[in-house]
């Protein structure tokens, strides 16, 4: 197989390797002066914007202030009798629960104090039964076996 190859003609020109730019590009510092003036005229529309929406707020928001203060004016009142009763209820019940408190304390430590000292019986003389005589050699004496 042969191959077969087109020779270039003549008179066609060779292409040219060079590249250019068609339109000129702006300096860097003409570009951020530009971008910097659309950010600015931006943010004073969202300022002017802002500022006229406070303006036609105001009232409303003043409105919404007063009934929310009315209501908790409202429910307030109606609060203060019950929270002054859960007091009551509550001043009660802490009085009983200190008496009973005090009391337990008390008992708890009087069966402290018997477990660590056990209480011994008392030795003291009993007086005789009248009509009986005491038995020989016990340590009591009588008036009349001391006179006799």
């Amino acid at each position: 197989m042969t191959e077969s190859t087109n020779p270039t003609p003549a008179d066609e020109p060779k292409a040219d390797e060079t590249f250019t730019w068609t339109n000129e590009t702006p300096s860097p510092d003409a570009a951020k002066g530009g971008g910097a003036t659309a950010a600015a005229n931006i943010l004073d529309s969202v300022r002017d914007v802002v500022d006229e929406l406070a303006e036609r707020a105001a009232p409303t928001v003043r409105e919404l202030s007063a009934r929310a203060a009315e209501l908790t004016a409202m429910a307030a009142d109606r609060a203060a009798p019950l929270a002054k009763r859960a007091g009551e209820v509550t001043a009660d019940a802490s009085g009983k629960l200190a008496s009973r408190s005090r009391e337990w304390a008390s008992g708890l430590r009087a069966s402290v104090a018997t477990a660590e000292h056990p209480v011994e019986p008392e030795t003291t003389a009993t007086a005789p039964t009248p009509g009986f005589e005491p038995a020989k050699g016990s340590s009591e004496t009588t008036e009349e076996s001391g006179q006799g």
